[in-house]
């Protein structure tokens, strides 16, 4: 792989990437993450792919985050054995169950009794991220009729949105509660919850993650009204904040979407917090080995926003051309930023104020790199948030740190065990120097925190490498 990308790529795994050999290859491409859906599969299978991507993390010697997607309080349709064909006018049932034949029968399980007790008639239900619409036309018991107002094909585990009702689903439900536990017992990086209503909801799922022991990253699936209108305490609660535009779509009309990307990517890049955006980034590729325009340019928006990764979901998980995929989103990246810089943002704290220093100096210096040993990872990100035009390499002694950050924009991670800060930056300017990455001749920025909190930073040119 040559040259890099600041906006980092997460890949989606799937049966289109479950082994080895093409885990390794969107790794050797560039992918800095995998997500794990766990609304699909089970424990066992989870647990092969994560053994997968650690055993590819040693293959291409650099950290790789993990992300257990949480399903959340949402609405899922159960197991049918054909899929449901619907032309607009035809009539289906949804009935309250596990499972259902499916096919020219028209029955939809659904195995959550709270929707039968909350929807009403003319109710609007949404799926696939908002094309297929079914309008309710009556309600009896533990069954709804419903006819489809679009053309539809229904098949297992969809998720169902009721357009403008809140059915007070409880934020994590007993299966996430399994799911989390599994995600703190395996290690993963983080955990994403999906429909969340506002900050109350991470700040519950973070107290759990304590009590459990775990140490865990929180990211924030942003694609509810309830979540854009308490943006600002999810925000302020979260690790890292993700614009889900599949469910946003259903929530929304989609002439919304670019809008609410826009307005969600600001307000957290403000912040100073990691963005990232989801769903249908080159989704066309999950049958074609080559994108859309359309794409093309939903792409290039994300990256001059200042996105810290894009994550592909489909196109990785089930679809034909996964590494094709990658290539592609990697390459509309790199042309992109090499004509783009982000946008840059005052800091709001005084470790921001200090990361910002740091990129300022590095830049007006037309420093080659800028260097930093972390130990609590926080440091970090904030440089990431003042986006700098300087490659900045990490160095970090705990490599469950260095996996947390390494989706983070512009961050390229080591792993270097060090009995200090300044002992740290020694060793990881050794390994550089050993590695041809850095070379005599060069200006680089060293940052790192003395003690009594005293933070410094250094311009070095490079005579040797002793």
């Amino acid at each position: 792989m040559t040259g890099y990308v600041n906006t980092k790529i997460i890949a989606t795994v799937g049966p289109s990437s479950s082994s080895f050999e093409v885990i390794e290859q969107l790794a050797s491409l560039g992918v800095s993450g995998f997500r794990i859906n766990f609304a699909h599969g089970e424990p066992s299978l989870w647990k092969s792919w994560i053994e997968i991507i650690r055993e590819t993390e040693k293959s291409i010697g650099r950290p790789l985050a993990i992300i257990g997607d949480l399903v959340g309080p949402s609405i899922r349709i159960g197991v049918l054995e054909e899929p449901i064909t619907l032309s607009p006018g035809d009539v289906a049932e949804i009935v309250y169950g596990e499972k259902a034949k499916g096919g020219s029968e028209r029955i939809i399980p659904l195995p959550l009794r709270r929707v039968f007790e909350v929807v009403e008639e003319g109710d609007i239900l949404v799926m696939n991220d908002g094309r297929v619409k079914l309008r309710v036309i009556d309600v009896r018991g533990l069954r709804i009729r419903v006819e489809a107002l679009t053309p539809a094909r229904i098949t297992s585990r969809k998720a169902i949105v009721i357009l403008n009702r809140d059915p007070g689903l409880p934020a994590l439900t007993e299966r996430d509660m399994q799911c989390l536990r599994f995600a703190l017992d395996n290690e993963l990086d983080y955990v994403a919850l999906s429909y969340v209503r506002g900050g109350e909801d991470i700040a519950v799922l973070k107290t759990l993650i304590a009590n459990e022991g775990g140490d865990v990253g929180v990211a924030a699936k942003i694609e509810t009204r309830s979540a854009v209108e308490n943006l600002s305490s999810i925000i302020e609660e979260s690790d890292i904040v993700i614009v889900a535009r599949g469910d946003l779509g259903m929530n929304y009309g989609l002439e919304e979407i670019p809008l609410l990307q826009e307005h969600i990517v600001y307000e957290t890049r403000r912040r100073g917090k990691p963005v990232i955006v989801a769903t249908q980034i080159l989704e066309s590729m999950i049958d074609n080995p080559v994108p859309t325009r359309a794409e093309v340019m939903d792409v290039a928006t994300a990256v001059k926003q200042g996105v810290d990764a894009l994550m592909l979901t489909g196109e990785t998980a089930i679809g034909k051309y996964p590494v094709e995929a990658v290539k592609w989103l990697r390459k509309i990246i790199r042309r992109i930023e090499e004509r783009y810089p982000p946008q840059k943002f005052p800091p709001s704290d005084h470790q921001w104020a200090y990361a910002s220093s740091i990129v300022e100096t590095a830049e007006r210096l037309n420093a080659s790199h800028i260097l930093v040993y972390s130990i609590g990872g926080t440091l970090p990100p904030k440089i990431a948030a003042s986006r700098p035009l300087v490659k900045t390499i990490i160095g970090v002694g705990d490599v469950a740190r260095a996996r947390r950050l390494v989706i983070v924009w512009g961050l390229h991670l080591r792993h270097v065990v060090a009995e200090g800060y300044e002992d740290g930056l020694h060793k990881l300017i050794k390994e550089l120097c050993r590695n041809g990455e850095i070379h005599p001749g060069e200006l680089i920025i060293k940052a790192y925190r003395e003690a009594h909190n005293k933070h410094v930073i250094i311009v070095e040119k490079m005579y040797g490498c002793n």
